[in-house]
């Protein structure tokens, strides 16, 4: 036994070279990764040893560490790569007097170790960046990250109080990296003041005290305007050093250049979209009455045609878009056929129109055109761009020529004939189920996604042939509370795809609602829809359902007649009922069509007619 493990009977510290010490198998840190073992080797070389190394000494007179591994690891690393530090050639270690003492160390140490707190770290760091020391030579003499030194300098900067309220656990680290965003300490101070009081009870109100005139760059004024030009017309900015949280302090500033921005936008539109006046609207849309309020009427672009082949391209072009395949160019040929599409106002229009351009909540510039002020409403109906309503107005409402229950079957033939239209086309009716489940239709339901079906049957069913798949009834079990689910959905897989997709379409063009009156004319077009194919004109359906004049009108219309005609004041002289069978005569009975001298562009005029109500 050695001279040093003589007096060892209680734990005494002694000074060993690096040669005497390894790694005791009671020391809990075999594995240690080598970045942290090159890190702390730099702290030593930097610092010193801060703390001594305990071990237990053997019969030969060696020394296993038992707490202190990572330290050994850092000491024989420094020797290796700088064999003349100082500090590896007489190290401090506490030996234990036994193994049972060494034991309670090689647990102690890295069970009850603990970190340097964080408020005393950020003072610390903070002292010696003062000193001129750089964060990389801060990182080297406490064995961390330049990253993580200096994150904790920009704590450094905080007043006393919020360093005291971290190191007192009034505060955590997420909320004293929340007060580095004020420069003002005052509001440091008040935000503290209220947190210690219970009023603040989450980190996103802090914000609100911290920068009480302040708006986030994520706001619609903010994303409009830019930072750029914020700050040129003196606007301070303030930035979260944690985050990507920017603040534009100074409202008022930004109020003033979002209005300017938002003028100069205003006659940029006017300048090159050509309408007659425009507004700006300061609020973020257009409120669901807006229209109404302002007693706007509105006109809407001329939709362009695409010929069988751009359309058969069109469709192409669509199909590789939806499958994520379509290059470059084919998204700039899609979007030039699409434009053709959507069309655009007329100038006779924009001579009558105007607009509201407003900033959308995503900051971007949104244009509502084709708005007719009240005192031109007069003169858009002259120039043919605006249709007067078929209710008439609501200052002198005349009398409808058509019934409310014959406006509603007209209305069920239409939606008839849209579906009729639509039960053959699938891939349509599967684009719409899309369109619909995915929310893109905000209020509006283009389809009917309920068990109820919208009414596609007029009252009167003379004249009327509805596509027979549309009128089969639905397969609904006789005991319908008590079904067999799976077996249901089994039996119904047995029949196949295609009777699946059959089923499929026929169901969803029976849901098919139409809705708004512009997109429905746009399914109609779409998908060839005509009410003709669906429904004729009779007397029992139409004829004796509307007015003697209004059927005199008809007949004339479709004869090529004036009212002085001799044929026309023959049939104006008629009783009601007999106007209404002449009438389905001429549309029914090709004799009756000889003896009236109907030519061929009079038959293809009486096929092709319909009500006036259809628009």
């Amino acid at each position: 036994m050695t001279n040093q493990s003589k007096h060892a009977t209680d734990a005494t510290i002694i000074y060993a070279s690096l040669d005497q010490l390894y790694l005791h198998e009671l020391n809990p840190r075999q594995e240690v990764a080598q970045e942290a073992i090159e890190a702390l080797a730099e702290s030593i070389k930097t610092c010193g040893l801060l703390q001594n190394l305990g071990g237990l000494q053997d019969d030969s007179g060696k020394i296993g560490i038992v707490a202190g591994g990572r330290r050994l690891r850092a000491l024989a690393y420094l020797s290796e790569s700088d064999p003349a530090q100082e500090t590896v050639k007489s190290i401090p270690v506490l030996l234990a007097k036994d193994s049972a003492q060494a034991e309670v160390w090689a647990n102690a140490e890295n069970t009850a170790r603990a970190d340097l707190d964080p408020a005393d770290e950020i003072r610390a760091y903070g002292r010696m960046a003062k000193s001129q020391a750089s964060a990389d030579d801060i990182a080297k003499a406490f064995g961390v990250t330049v990253a993580h030194v200096k994150g904790r300098l920009k704590l450094a900067h905080l007043p006393d109080a919020a360093l005291d309220a971290l190191k007192a656990k009034s505060i955590n680290l997420t909320v004293a990296q929340k007060l580095t965003t004020a420069d003002d300490e005052k509001l440091i101070l008040e935000a503290l003041q209220l947190i210690a009081e219970g009023r603040i009870t989450h980190t996103n109100q802090i914000d609100g005290v911290l920068h009480p005139k302040a708006v986030k760059a994520t706001d619609r004024r903010a994303v409009f305007v830019g930072a750029e030009a914020y700050e040129a017309a003196g606007g301070k900015i303030a930035r979260d050093l944690f985050s990507d949280d920017v603040f534009f302090e100074d409202r008022d500033v930004l109020e003033a250049v979002f209005a300017e921005r938002l003028g100069a936008a205003a006659e940029t539109v006017v300048q090159e979209e050509g309408w007659v006046w425009i507004i700006t609207h300061e609020e973020a849309y257009l409120s669901w009455n807006f229209m109404e309020e302002q007693k706007f009427e509105r006109v809407y672009p001329v939709e362009g045609v695409l010929s069988d082949d751009l359309a058969d391209r069109y469709d192409e072009l669509a199909e590789l878009d939806e499958g994520d395949v379509l290059n470059e160019a084919g998204q700039a040929e899609l979007e030039k056929l699409q434009s053709i599409l959507d069309g655009d106002f007329t100038e006779d229009q924009k001579a009558l129109a105007g607009c509201v351009v407003h900033v959308a909540q995503d900051g971007q510039l949104q244009i509502t055109g084709g708005l007719i002020r009240p005192e031109d409403k007069k003169h858009a109906i002259e120039a043919g761009i605006l249709v007067k309503s078929h209710y008439g107005s609501a200052e002198k409402a005349p009398k409808n020529p058509y019934s409310q229950k014959l406006r509603d079957d007209l209305e069920a033939i239409k939606l008839a004939a849209l579906q009729n239209a639509m039960v053959d086309q699938p891939d349509l009716l599967l684009d719409l189920l899309t369109f619909h489940l995915s929310g893109m239709t905000g209020f509006w339901d283009v389809l009917g996604l309920t068990t109820s079906q919208p009414r596609n049957l007029p009252s009167c069913t003379d004249g009327f042939a509805l596509d027979k798949r549309l009128s089969k009834p639905d397969a609904v079990p006789a005991d319908h509370w008590d079904v067999d689910l799976k077996k249901a959905f089994a039996t119904l897989k047995k029949k196949g795809k295609k009777h699946r997709d059959a089923e499929l379409t026929r169901l969803l063009a029976k849901l098919l609602t139409g809705r708004d009156a512009d997109f429905s004319g746009f399914l109609e077009q779409k998908s060839g829809a005509a009410i003709r194919k669906v429904w004729t004109p009779t007397a029992d359906n139409l004829f004796k359902r509307v007015s003697g004049s209004m059927m005199e009108g008809i007949y004339c219309a479709l004869l090529d007649l004036s009212p002085t005609d001799e044929r026309a004041k023959a049939f104006a002289k008629m009783k009601k009922g007999e106007k209404a069978e002449t009438l389905e005569d001429l549309f029914s009975d090709p004799s009756k069509q000889k003896l009236h001298g109907v030519t061929e562009a009079q038959k293809a005029r009486i096929d092709a007619w319909v009500p006036d109500y259809f628009g």
